[in-house]
């Protein structure tokens, strides 16, 4: 009996001693932040009109208010799944 609890006792003391030491290694810390990188002069000297981004499509225009309700009311019944044109459904076998 007594072997037990000294057993329990030393796993105790254990996990103790590591909860001491995560606290005091910092792992809940966030990472120190590295100081910014000048860019390289190459790339410094490109053009602007090389680096810009390509022009986006323009959004769809928003729905008229009745094509609004409808797709309300196929999302509160649970019709949204739109079957694709031109295939038939197969036979139930």
């Amino acid at each position: 009996m007594l072997k037990t609890v000294l057993w329990i006792a030393a796993a105790c003391a254990a996990v103790l001693a590591a909860l001491a030491a995560s606290r005091g290694l910092h792992f809940d810390a966030p990472a120190p932040r590295k100081p910014p990188v000048a860019p390289a002069a190459s790339a410094a000297a490109k053009p602007a009109v090389a680096i810009a981004p390509a022009a986006l499509p323009a959004p769809p225009p928003p729905p008229t208010p009745e094509e609004q309700q409808v797709q309300d009311d196929a999302a509160a019944t649970g019709m949204t799944t739109v079957e694709p044109e031109g295939t038939a459904p197969s036979p139930p076998t």
